[in-house]
């Protein structure tokens, strides 16, 4: 088993402290789409496709950072 540095372990504990953060951040864009479905239920807009498009797109591109973050 190798010898754990200083360095070893601060990198790994900012590497945990951000994929926690990230995890959460997913959960929060997943909240987010419910929201606006929710949202465009109840109000009648124009631009309710575009709407639930960047919220699909927001959560997409938050899974993507988190499994970036965990292939790194």
């Amino acid at each position: 088993m190798p010898e754990l540095n200083v360095s070893t372990t601060v990198s790994l504990t900012i590497k945990i402290a951000a994929v926690v953060g990230l995890s959460i951040y997913s959960i929060f864009a997943f909240i987010i789409i419910k929201q606006v479905n929710l949202m465009t239920q109840t109000l009648e807009v124009d631009l309710e496709k575009a709407i639930k498009g960047v919220a699909v797109a927001h959560f997409i591109f938050s899974i993507c950072v988190l499994v970036y973050a965990l292939l790194m």
